[in-house]
């Protein structure tokens, strides 16, 4: 395990890998999760989503944030959830009645960095979304993705320093090995996306400390000219 992580901490997040492992993890996923059910509830009073607002749930998994974002947002509002992973796609649309989402939720099967929409989102929600924070190209699509000044919430684990906590660091890279495909940056996995926002901070902390719940707002005019992410970068069109 201990070489696995070694190597695992240079590597940049595997799609394949990623799509492979949560086609496995999907079918148990929702039973797996109520460890951090007391986390996700906290996010969401974090982010606060407002009637008649837009907000984006990146990677957004089985959908257990999609009810209570559509019910707060109301008809007026709009929720978009983002997730690349059909198996994890197919489990949230069957939280809603059959397979016929609220007319205010959209959910689009698409990796984040390749996600486009006309609207902009008044909030972001980012539960438990280490890999897609590990890559730049996918952060400055949240950023492209959202208004100026757009509220931004974070929650997910962490590594402690080592000097006093290898034993639990070490219980959570095992305990978490097939929900990411990497540990870079795990020490502060925020760090790409604080560089767009204005006041980043950690604003409450969970399981002895390697979970957080972070808050900050997005700062459009910290972003560079838009990049291409690559020459196949689809045009996903999320919503009219």
């Amino acid at each position: 395990m201990i070489s696995a992580a070694l190597t695992n901490v240079r590597m940049r997040p595997q799609r394949v890998v990623a799509l492979a492992r949560y086609a496995e993890l999907a079918p148990h996923y929702d039973a797996r999760c109520a460890r951090i059910s007391r986390v996700r509830d906290y996010a969401l009073e974090a982010l606060n989503p407002r009637p008649g607002e837009t907000i984006i749930d990146v990677a957004c998994g089985t959908g257990a944030m999609l009810p209570g974002l559509a019910e707060r947002v109301g008809k007026a509002g709009r929720v978009i959830g983002i997730e690349q992973s059909p198996h994890m796609v197919s489990r949230a649309r069957k939280r809603f009645s059959g397979w016929e989402l609220p007319a205010n939720v959209r959910i689009v099967e698409a990796p984040v960095e390749e996600a486009r929409t006309r609207l902009r989102a008044d909030a972001m929600l980012l539960c438990y979304t280490h890999d897609v924070l590990q890559l730049e190209h996918a952060v400055q699509n949240l950023v492209r993705m959202a208004k100026p000044g757009a509220r931004v919430v974070v929650v997910g684990l962490r590594l402690l320093p080592w000097r006093y906590a290898a034993p639990v660091n070490v219980w959570n890279c095992w305990t978490v090995r097939k929900y990411l495909t990497t540990y870079r940056g795990l020490r502060r996995p925020w760090q790409l996306l604080r560089r767009y926002c204005s006041d980043f901070a950690i604003i409450q902390t969970f399981h002895a400390g390697s979970s957080y719940a972070a808050l900050g707002h997005l700062d459009v005019r910290k972003m560079e000219e838009p990049n291409v992410v690559d020459g196949r970068r689809k045009a996903i069109e999320m919503v009219n």
